[in-house]
Formats: structure tokens, C-alpha cells, sequence
């Protein structure tokens, strides 16, 4: 039997290897229990953006990786096939053709993984609070029939915190990958535009991957001036928007104070951040990067 994975990237690798500082190495950092960014460090993207089983869920009780694989499988797939197209387009100021049908997946993506990260603004509680609740109700509907026999199961649950994180966790996950009518309603109103950098500022990449933008409005549907913004890159970042009357150009070069505007608000909405650039990534969080000697290599070889 082909073997469960276990390992979950929230952020997927297919887009940190286009924030790639060398190697498979990235530029990376997150909060510590006080709330501060961990001064920098180059990890490998194996180790970043993951969560151990975040997306298990029970198929007959027992843990499945369907949704990491069937599911994100091929949101991931799709982006490893169409972003290095997309990217050589955007970066020679070629706007890319999209069609109606990718139009649909690409809005679909993008709310996807707004929902995928464990920085969403959809806070259910944490996967063990989730699966009490679950099993306290259930209980409860138990006892109103007056069978004492059906009680035992549920009040055995009750009392394992890994059955009742199993089946939080559950819960968690199917809701996060369950159809959103009311959004892809709404998201059929947003075109898609580009933004590249037009210096030698960059984005960074972060745990929320999506920003919802509002212009001095709320960051809902509600607000005809939503942004939704993906860096997809150093240097380009796709943005839904309402654009009826065509008013924006496909392709917009972005000054350095609105990229340092929006790194500034990833990081402050975010837990996780990384770059291709140390010195980037020194002056969002503040903090002077750690660097490790490699096996063999002097210490002026390094970086």
C-alpha cells in the first residue's frame, strides 16, 4: 500500500521555489510565544510552511491524506504547470491569455488558499475543541433516547484527546475544502491583473499567501473596492478586482513604498514569512539573520 503522507505544506513548495534564495533553501522566519519574528535563517522548503497531518482526515475511522493529495494535489499541480508560463509572461510585460475556464480555476485557487493556511480569518478553534463540542452534542442527542448501553462510546471519546483532536481535525479540514457558493458568486465579478515590481524591491511570501485588501473600506465581498492580492514571485503578484469598465491595465509596475506597504501588512497578518532575500527579510523583521557553516564549505563560502 502506497504509504500516507503525513507531512502537510500549508504553503505549497511549488510556490516557495519561486522565493528560492539557493538550492531548495529559503529565507525564513516566525513568531515566537511573545509575538516577535525569529531572527532569519535559510531552512530548506521541505521543513517550512508545513504542519505534521494538518489535512488528515477519517475515512471509517481510520486517517486518510485524501484531500492532501486528490485535493491540494492538484491545486498544486495546476500552479507547478501554469505559474513558470504565467511568470515568464508577466516578467517581459506580456499579459497572459486567460480563458473563461481558467479564469473560474484561478479564482477557485486563489480562494482556496485563503481558506488553506492556518493564518485564514476563519477561526473555528483549535481541532481538539472542535471534536469535543462534536462528541459533547452527540452525546447528548444519545441521552435523550434513554439508552444508557449507547452512552459508553461517546463518553470513551470524551476522555482521549487524540479521538477527539481525529475527528476536530475532520471536521476542520472538510469545511475548509467544502464549496463556497455565495463566494464563487461573488468572485465572478473580479478580473484578474498583474503587478510586477518595477525595482529592486520584492515581495516576500507568508503564511496567509492571500490579502484581502479594501482600500479604506471592510476586506469583504461587501465592498465594491476589495483587492485580493497573491504574490505569486519576487517580482509579480496576480490581484482580483472589480474592473467593469476596464479602467486597469493588465500589467501594472508597482512602486517600492506600495510593495513595502504590502510586505509590511503580510508580515503584521501573518505568523510565517520567508524571501529569496536576507536583507529583505532582516529589515521586516528587524532582527539580523542566523547563518549555518555547511558541511565542508568555509565560513566565507556561505552565502
Amino acid at each position: 500500500m502506497e504509504k500516507r503522507s503525513k507531512q502537510h505544506h500549508f504553503v505549497p513548495k511549488v510556490l516557495q521555489k519561486q522565493f528560492l534564495a539557493e538550492d531548495n533553501r529559503i529565507w525564513f522566519s516566525e513568531r515566537n510565544q511573545e509575538g516577535s519574528f525569529s531572527a532569519p535563517e535559510q531552512r530548506n522548503i521541505n521543513k517550512t510552511f508545513r504542519i505534521r497531518n494538518y489535512y488528515t482526515t477519517l475515512e471509517n475511522d481510520f486517517p486518510s491524506d485524501s484531500v492532501e493529495k486528490s485535493y491540494y494535489g492538484q491545486i498544486d499541480n495546476f500552479l507547478g504547470e501554469a505559474l513558470p508560463q504565467i511568470l515568464d509572461l508577466v516578467e517581459n510585460r506580456i499579459p497572459p491569455q486567460i480563458s473563461p475556464d481558467t479564469l473560474t480555476d484561478i479564482r477557485e485557487i486563489v480562494l482556496a488558499m485563503t481558506k488553506r493556511t492556518p493564518d485564514s480569518s476563519v477561526d473555528l478553534g483549535s481541532d481538539l475543541s472542535i471534536g469535543r463540542d462534536l462528541v459533547e452534542q452527540q452525546l447528548k442527542a444519545v441521552r435523550k433516547l434513554g439508552v444508557p448501553e449507547l452512552e459508553s462510546p461517546y463518553q470513551k471519546i470524551l476522555e482521549d484527546p487524540v479521538q477527539l483532536q481525529n475527528r476536530g481535525r475532520d471536521i476542520r479540514v472538510r469545511s475548509a475544502i467544502q464549496p463556497s457558493p455565495l463566494c464563487d458568486e461573488s468572485l465572478r465579478d473580479f478580473s484578474i491583473r498583474w503587478v510586477v515590481s518595477g525595482t529592486h524591491h520584492s515581495f516576500i511570501l507568508s503564511s496567509r499567501m492571500t490579502f484581502w485588501i479594501g482600500n479604506g473600506g471592510p476586506n469583504g465581498f461587501v465592498n465594491p473596492h476589495l483587492e485580493i492580492w497573491f504574490p505569486l514571485s519576487p517580482k509579480v503578484s496576480l490581484v482580483l478586482l472589480r474592473d467593469p469598465s476596464n479602467q486597469f491595465p493588465s500589467i501594472t509596475v508597482n512602486s517600492s513604498s506600495h510593495i513595502r506597504e504590502l510586505n509590511e501588512y503580510a508580515a503584521r497578518n501573518s505568523n510565517q514569512i520567508a524571501s529569496h532575500s536576507k536583507r529583505l527579510l532582516e529589515s521586516i523583521t528587524g532582527k539580523l539573520a542566523t547563518t549555518t557553516q555547511k558541511k565542508g564549505a568555509p565560513w566565507g563560502a556561505l552565502l
